[in-house]
């Protein structure tokens, strides 16, 4: 006997909050607050120019306390969007938790300083408020 497969509506739309970060950036920059209860559908990171610190150039995608809950260490040293490392974060997307949060992204960088460096950074998710 064949199985159907069953689709359930989520009623709604899909919201997204974006920031830019800079090979300057020495601190976490906020991306946007999180609704509580959130469902991280997807992050982009976009890099528009590439940072070229002289031995690596990484971002990750969190919260404040837990700058890589979202995203783990993920290269930003060529153009375009980045394969973006969710090893072991991807259970963090399915509720972002009771409260709303601001969700960060934190530029590293080792060896010689950056000198340029661009990306853009968006998370789309779901409120279930």
């Amino acid at each position: 006997m064949a199985t159907n497969n069953s689709v359930t509506e989520i009623a709604g739309v899909l919201s997204a909050i974006t920031a830019t970060i800079a090979f300057s950036d020495t601190a976490a920059v906020s991306i946007g607050t999180l609704p509580a209860n959130a469902q991280i559908v997807n992050i982009n990171i976009d890099t528009t120019t590439a940072f070229n610190a002289a031995t690596t150039n990484t971002v990750t995608v969190g919260k404040t306390g837990t700058a890589a809950a979202f995203v783990a260490t993920t290269s930003v040293t060529s153009t375009g969007r980045a394969s973006v490392a969710t090893t072991g974060v991807y259970s963090a997307w399915a509720d972002t938790g009771s409260a709303e949060l601001d969700a960060i992204v934190t530029f590293s960088q080792t060896g010689t300083a950056a000198t340029t460096g661009a990306a853009r950074v968006t998370i789309v998710f779901k409120s279930f408020a």
